[in-house]
């Protein structure tokens, strides 16, 4: 059983010793031939290939390496196909004349030279002014001979412009002028048109202002009629004037004469007005001010100087502020202060924040310090940390991560506290380390990698069994793509059905077999991406006919 290559081999431009080409008596099928196949013919003792066009036919077929296989010493046949020469040892070759053009045989026997040459013949044109024409004659393409070419304008008036005539186009002085601006080029001209406008004298109530404009045909202004619009003057001068015991101004009008009254009022619930004199109105805020929405103080704050109760109906946010100068409160509905809260709480720990064994400090505290010594920080009974960092600096016990330290009493800051004072919880939720000796090894709290590892719910951890035996998975091909005359099936070995997530395809390899028959093949083989292979044959291949071995470490 020969070993089946389904994909190219490049031996990188190494020697192939030894080989020996396919032997056969006969040629294989066109199914089973493929453009640029060999092998040697033991019948006619000759290599022979498989050609795309065999002896000009248009289709392939197989023929002697080094000749198309007709009959040799009957001589040399050139055909033209696709205006590609095909050189056959075929024999004679018969040359004609063609529609335009002569073949001539020059010398002779081997030495044979053709030499080719239009056949056209003169035709009526006069030599040596001659054109090849479409019927194959020398000839001379007819014109018409120039005489002249007429001028014509919008009138009936018409001049014939003979050779070496000048034609001249003049403008009208006036609003056209033409010019030759460059070669072959006249340049028509609109010209500017100059008016001069008047301006009438404009008082305090008239101005001018344009009545008409004129134009000529051509749209040209020739005219415009300025007219003076006076506009009538009917101000009024005002003094103002304070009616008694009324919250009325009185405008007084001097020209004209005349007595206009603007009623100043206040908003029911918010403000009032109120006489003062004949010069002044009060305005002022009501005894009590009711506020539809909302007030808001930019820069103020609210002062109550007598006393009563203040009934809110809706919450009040204090924006993060504090409230301050709270009094203590005695029924279940009032609120309570800070005084309060810490006497209530009294002996019931709080959560200070983490410990620090190495520096022996606090770090959550809006002041952290050590624990011991004389700059500790003040504590209350019940209050507790968590070591965040491992060490020896709480009264040279051992911490690790996790442990906790309680205050048994309240204790003052600065007060160089005893050890007893504490409680430490050693918590031995150590994390798991590796290390070279069993001793060495620090254990405690670790995670396991599920592609590698079971763990049952007593806590049992077993490697997998496809860890042990190199992690390998067969996988059948299917779903593949053709393109290009090739095949080319994917495999993501990150699939739950393979290897799970973190597999890559830079750590496995693959052996791919004849699902049928267990027949070792090789395809190309390369990585896609980081976690996929891909699998590609050549010729085109079905589905599921192939199952690839991988392995992966």
């Amino acid at each position: 059983m020969p070993i089946h290559f389904l994909n190219t081999v490049d031996l990188n431009k190494n020697l192939l010793l030894n080989a020996r080409i396919q032997n056969l008596g006969s040629d294989p099928s066109a199914a089973d031939s493929s453009v640029g196949q060999i092998y040697f013919n033991t019948t006619a003792d000759t290599l022979k290939q498989y050609v795309a066009d065999k002896e000009g036919s248009g289709s392939p077929g197989w023929v002697e390496v080094g000749s198309d296989s007709v009959t040799a010493g009957t001589g040399i046949g050139v055909t033209l196909t696709g205006g590609n020469a095909v050189v056959r040892n075929t024999g004679l070759v018969t040359v004609l004349d063609g529609t335009y053009i002569n073949l001539t045989k020059q010398g002779g026997g081997d030495n044979t030279e053709l030499t080719a040459d239009l056949n056209a013949v003169d035709g009526t044109s006069v030599l040596g002014t001659r054109f090849l024409s479409k019927d194959n004659t020398w000839d001379v393409p007819a014109f018409d001979q120039y005489t002249h070419w007429t001028l014509a304008g919008d009138n009936a008036t018409t001049q014939n412009i003979s050779s070496e005539d000048t034609a001249s186009f003049i403008g009208d002085s006036v609003k056209i002028s033409t010019e030759v601006s460059a070669t072959d080029t006249l340049k028509i001209i609109h010209d500017l048109t100059t008016r001069t406008d008047t301006t009438s004298a404009q008082t305090a109530n008239a101005f001018p202002v344009v009545n008409s404009v004129t134009t000529d045909t051509t749209g040209h202004v020739t005219a415009v009629d300025i007219k003076t619009v006076t506009v009538p003057d009917n101000n009024t001068t005002y003094s103002l004037d304070v009616p008694l015991n009324t919250t009325n101004i009185n405008l007084k009008g001097a020209n004209p004469a005349s007595d206009d009254f603007v009623t100043l009022s206040g908003y029911a619930g918010q403000t009032e007005t109120n006489y003062i004199s004949a010069d002044e109105i009060e305005v002022a805020l009501t005894p009590s001010v009711t506020i539809a929405n909302s007030l808001t103080l930019t820069n103020g704050a609210f002062t109550q100087v007598a006393g009563g109760e203040n009934n809110l109906n809706a919450n009040l946010d204090m924006n993060d502020n504090k409230l301050l100068f709270v009094a203590t409160g005695t029924d279940d509905t009032d609120g309570v202060n800070w005084g309060q809260v810490r006497d209530a709480i009294a002996g019931v720990g709080l959560f200070q924040g983490g410990y620090n064994a190495t520096t022996g400090l606090t770090i959550n505290l809006s002041t952290n310090g050590s624990l011991d010594g004389a700059n500790n920080v003040a504590l209350d009974k019940g209050d507790y940390f968590v070591v965040t960092t491992d060490g020896t600096a709480f009264y040279g016990v051992t911490l690790e991560v996790g442990d906790m330290i309680f205050a048994n009493v309240d204790i003052a800051a600065n007060s160089t506290p005893a050890q007893s004072v504490y409680t430490t919880v050693i918590q031995d939720a150590n994390i798991a380390e590796a290390d070279s000796t069993d001793a060495n090894t620090r254990k405690g709290v670790a995670g396991f990698d599920s592609a590698n590892f079971t763990a049952s719910n007593t806590g049992w951890v077993q490697l997998r069994e496809e860890v042990l035996s190199g992690r390998m998975a067969k996988v059948l091909l299917t779903s593949g793509t053709d393109l290009d005359g090739e095949t080319t099936f994917t495999v993501d070995l990150t699939a739950t059905a393979v290897f799970g997530t973190g597999a890559t395809a830079a750590d496995a390899i693959a052996t791919v077999k004849v699902a049928s028959s267990g027949l070792i093949v090789f395809p190309k083989v390369t990585g896609n991406g980081t976690g996929s292979l891909d699998f590609k044959f050549i010729p085109v291949v079905a589905d599921d006919v192939y199952t690839a071995i991988i392995s992966i470490v």
